[in-house]
């Protein structure tokens, strides 16, 4: 059974058990780092900088942000460093991290996000738990307090990515299809954020979604569960009914080509076109 870090006791054994379980996105892999001009801080405003307070604090450090990502790219898209320009979109980009790193690898990259409704605040609906496409799931505001509203409505990290000028798209993952035209990117990615969307029940229908969009890779990284949603056995069964199926993913055009281990356990994914 995959242990939580908070059942170790001894917030010193919990430091090193976090360490080992992520050092894939801190180790120094190949002797290359990244690009200086992407470990500054991010260029915010007075109103960018009473934003950033909101938000978790080890996302607001761009050098991180850009260490993590580095490796990732490293890792995971080998085939894009050193490659012709090719579409990259990027669901629930947050901190932007990943695209700042491909955008300097001469890729050209689109971000997604959304608000954040993963938390249930003063009764609200949690996004986690709704069907895909659930027309009974109603909120006004946003984990943040963001109200939920018009075309472009705001999202806690807007004042990151518009600092460092990506360019986004912004609507509800939980509502398909998804407002990309068929093969309209090279590569879709995905990293721990899918769980936000909906219930797992319906990740496969949104994986389906990713390569209708796709015309060659399709990338899929899960969080581990909280014990609070392990304790769920009919969303643990989903969740690890999704992991199988993944790792047998064959059609629409793509097969599993990769699966990767992060947090001791394989969630990460990578659907190739064949």
């Amino acid at each position: 059974m995959l242990m939580d870090v908070r059942d170790f006791k001894d917030p010193k054994v919990r430091k090193l058990v976090r360490q080992e379980r992520i050092k894939a996105d801190t180790l120094d892999l190949f002797g290359e780092n990244a690009p200086a001009e992407l470990l500054t801080p991010y260029p915010l405003d007075d109103d960018g900088l009473a934003r950033n307070e909101k938000i978790q604090q080890k996302y607001a450090n761009r050098a991180k942000n850009i260490q993590r990502c580095w490796n990732r790219v490293q890792l995971y898209f080998p085939e894009l460093i050193g490659a012709e320009p090719q579409d990259v979109l990027e669901m629930s980009t947050a901190h932007g991290g990943m695209l700042e790193v491909l955008r300097h690898f001469g890729h050209n990259v689109m971000g997604t996000d959304y608000a954040n409704m993963v938390w249930s605040k003063d009764g609200g609906a949690m996004a986690q738990f709704r069907a895909l496409n659930d027309e009974n799931f109603q909120r006004d505001v946003d984990d943040f307090g963001n109200e939920i509203t018009g075309e472009k409505p705001d999202w806690p990290y807007r004042h990151i990515v518009e600092s460092v000028d990506l360019p986004m798209t912004v609507f509800d993952a939980g509502i398909a299809p998804y407002p990309f035209a068929d093969k309209s990117m090279d590569v879709t990615m995905c990293f721990q954020a899918i769980e936000h969307y909906c219930h797992p029940d319906d990740w496969m229908s949104i994986v389906d979604e990713f390569c209708r969009i796709s015309r060659k890779t399709v990338f899929v990284m899960l969080n581990r569960l909280i014990p609070e949603f392990r304790a769920k056995e009919d969303y643990k069964a989903s969740f690890d009914d999704f992991r199988l199926q993944m790792r047998s993913y064959r059609k629409n055009g793509f097969v599993c080509t990769g699966s990767f281990i992060h947090w001791d356990q394989a969630l990460g994914f990578k659907l190739t076109a064949q």
